[in-house]
């Protein structure tokens, strides 16, 4: 009986075995490794990145920093969202008592968003995003009576940045990306000029 069992649980194995083999075109038999598609969160596919920018000259100051954390739903498709912040200075001369004297307007940003790309050929690709402003304003002028103060604000605005880009892989997961967008909204207190295109460049991994 014992006899009996070997003989059947060798012949169940060779078969298994014999079940695996995929037959090629020549007619011979070759081992075929069954691959299985990730389901659910694959952490291959997330991004995680970025842009930096600085600018200064003549009393001018533009600084900011921009994260970015996504997902790669598709090959061509990917979401995310984003938090940044910006600085902006500029000199006034405002003061009727010297007219050479500079005070500085300044703007502090803070933008949370929500972002979408999409590669259409390759490296190229068209992007959207749905951003709000947290703008704080301080600056020089005027109060009723004509007096030279200081004025602060603090207002809001939203915006709707549509534009394109091009990506350049440095190795790995890593690359840079290029990207001219515009505020299509165009609101009161847009950021963003209107007529001309914002240029960003960044780098992120996944991407």
């Amino acid at each position: 009986m014992k006899y009996l069992i070997w003989v059947l649980l060798i012949f169940i194995g060779i078969a298994h075995t014999s079940a695996q083999d995929v037959y090629t075109s020549s007619g011979k038999s070759g081992y075929h490794k069954k691959t299985k598609k990730k389901k659910g969160y694959d952490p291959d596919k997330l991004i995680i990145g970025g842009g930096l920018n600085a600018g200064f000259g003549g009393g001018y100051a533009n600084v900011g920093i921009a994260p970015i954390l996504g997902y790669r739903i598709t090959d061509h498709f990917s979401a995310g969202i984003g938090v940044g912040y910006q600085y902006y200075q500029q000199p006034e001369y405002v003061d009727p008592v010297d007219p050479y004297k500079v005070s500085y307007a300044r703007e502090n940003i803070v933008y949370p968003n929500l972002w979408t790309r999409y590669f259409v050929y390759r490296n190229f690709f068209v992007d959207g995003s749905l951003e709000y402003d947290f703008i704080s304003l301080k600056g020089p002028g005027y109060d009723n009576y004509g007096n030279l103060t200081t004025l602060k604000a603090n207002v809001n605005n939203t915006c709707l940045l549509l534009g394109a880009g091009i990506r350049q892989p440095l190795g790995g997961r890593v690359s840079a990306y290029f990207e001219l967008i515009y505020d299509v909204l165009q609101g009161k207190y847009s950021p963003y000029p209107a007529g001309a295109p914002d240029i960003r460049v960044g780098f992120a991994a996944g991407f």
